[in-house]
């Protein structure tokens, strides 16, 4: 998968929505497990899942985004974690904050489409 080295920024990068997806993921092609997002921004999403993983891991991806019903294949890293003992967002389930590595342009202006589309419910965080 090509990617753009200018890849367009979105307007608030704390911008995401809340986004239940289907997404397949795992260290490596040969282990996929599947769970559910959370939510959605350009530049990543939350995944729920209770399988352990480290910060900075790489995971591989794998989701359909509802406004081009194209599979969206990409690799991220595990910017943070939400552990059930010791949350980091206690409003979150137990999971992950992944950041996308690889994500197409085309993939990219897709997600940012749908935040700013009228019936998505933004979730963005308060400037602080």
């Amino acid at each position: 998968m090509e990617t753009n080295p200018e890849i367009p920024k979105t307007e608030s990068p704390r911008t995401c929505m809340k986004a239940e997806l289907r997404v397949y993921y795992g260290p490596s092609q040969k282990r996929v497990l599947y769970g559910f997002s959370v939510d959605m921004g350009s530049g990543g999403l939350f995944l729920k899942t209770e399988t352990p993983f480290s910060v900075n891991e790489q995971v591989m991806l794998s989701f359909t985004l509802p406004d081009v019903n194209k599979v969206v294949n990409c690799s991220a890293k595990v910017a943070w974690v939400n552990l059930e003992d010791e949350p980091s967002k206690p409003e979150l389930p137990t999971g992950i904050g992944l950041q996308f590595l690889d994500l197409s342009t085309e993939y990219l202006m897709s997600i940012q489409s749908l935040l700013k589309h009228d019936g998505v419910e933004s979730i963005s965080e308060p400037e602080k």
